[in-house]
């Protein structure tokens, strides 16, 4: 019998509503790890999941590693319903970390307190400055940077993640949005502030890369990968823990094109691409994608709610 050639790929960060809140509450595939995470960051998560206010439960130090374990539950729960060893694992920005530790890069612990540092130390350097990372589409990256630069306006937002050819992610301060509009509005380009998001992927992450660099520090060992990641950086695969541990560093202020994960992973020739929850924004992104020709489909935890 032959088996499937697949990948898995993990989500971004997204705005935890109160769907995927009781999602996780109910998941069978959640419940070690919620008390694992729990443990790491001595940190009640099931009493800010089923109590916390909007604010608390979007906290990027809580929502970023609850997020990350969604992942990881997801791609256990997938790997038993489908019998899919992958070929290779990817992830979209924080997604990375959670494919790294998947493959067995890096220990559930350590991708938890990662996750929660990195929040930790971007929550500091933006909280209160009003910097805010914006998504765009229906329009491409390149003529809406020239229309900025033919009024002068271009230094204003910083571009950060290509999704496709016409969606892409950039930062600007949320008070210099009026004057960007007109420029946005000549194209046709519909964009929106990510809600509860810093920059990212961009020069303005500079400050925040040299202190994580010097404060992260790995208390479990890492391993080679036996399943290899594609990097967000570059969209190659990655085996060697000291590679992948350079590309987590240099991700920071990094311009990500995520264009070049889905090109690479359809050369693969896969029979089946799974994208695992919270999965909205990923397969909408490849949907609208007009070059995308990976049939991605959705899994993760959902499938196994009590």
């Amino acid at each position: 019998m032959t088996q499937e050639k697949g990948a898995y790929i993990f989500p971004s960060q997204v705005y935890l509503d109160d769907e995927l809140r009781r999602r996780c509450l109910e998941s069978d595939e959640m419940d070690l790890l919620l008390d694992l995470a729990g443990d790491t960051l001595d940190m009640d998560l099931r009493a800010v999941l089923r109590d916390g206010t909007e604010e608390e439960a979007n906290d990027p130090r809580f929502r970023r590693p609850l997020i990350n374990m969604m992942g990881i539950a997801g791609y256990r729960a997938e790997q038993r319903r489908r019998g899919l060893r992958p070929v290779c694992v990817t992830g979209i920005s924080l997604g990375f970390l959670s494919a790294a530790a998947a493959a067995g890069w890096v220990s559930l612990e350590d991708m938890v307190r990662m996750s929660n540092t990195m929040a930790a130390i971007e929550m500091d350097a933006f909280e209160g400055t009003g910097y805010k990372s914006v998504f765009f589409s229906n329009c491409d990256h390149e003529a809406v940077f020239a229309a900025l630069k033919d009024r002068g306006l271009d230094h204003l937002l910083h571009m950060s993640v290509l999704m496709s050819g016409n969606q892409f992610i950039a930062a600007c301060h949320e008070g210099d949005l009026p004057e960007l509009k007109p420029a946005f509005a000549e194209l046709g380009a519909f964009f929106k502030v990510i809600p509860y998001s810093y920059p990212g992927h961009c020069d303005l992450m500079g400050q925040v890369q040299e202190r994580f660099a010097a404060e992260w520090r790995f208390r479990d060992p890492c391993g080679n990968l036996a399943i290899p990641t594609i990097s967000i950086n570059d969209g190659r695969p990655h085996t060697g823990s000291e590679a992948i541990w350079k590309l987590a560093i240099e991700q920071y202020t990094t311009v990500l094109d995520w264009r070049r994960v889905l090109r690479y992973l359809e050369g693969l020739g896969l029979d089946t691409c799974v994208v695992l929850e919270p999965s909205d924004f990923v397969l909408k992104s490849m949907a609208f994608d007009p070059e995308c020709g990976l049939a991605a489909q959705a899994g993760g935890i959902g499938n196994g709610a009590r």
